[in-house]
């Protein structure tokens, strides 16, 4: 049978709020060519983290999910830090 705990829902739901956001922010960006890679990253590491959580079970199934949070993570950092800097690089030609 299935079961979820309250604790798997908060964090799917965290991680997905964060990725739409920076979803929608990198289809209104106007370099999308420099932040596809790590949305890219950004997603394979949400979509590991849920076959780890749903399809996989055990000891298994946490190694999938930690490896998937890590990606996640990982290029969800470097996207915010790429979005940072291509903004202040932006406003600093502008000015």
């Amino acid at each position: 049978m299935w079961e979820y705990y309250g604790d798997a829902l908060i964090a799917v739901g965290i991680l997905t709020t964060a990725l739409l956001i920076g979803a929608l922010h990198f289809l209104r960006s106007s370099h999308k060519r420099r932040l596809t890679l790590p949305l890219l990253i950004t997603g394979v590491g949400y979509t590991l983290f849920l076959i780890g959580l749903v399809f996989i079970r055990g000891w298994d199934g946490m190694g999938w999910s930690l490896v998937g949070f890590s990606l996640y993570a990982f290029g969800l950092i470097i996207y915010i830090f790429v979005a940072t800097y291509l903004w202040f690089q932006q406003r600093r030609l502008e000015s």
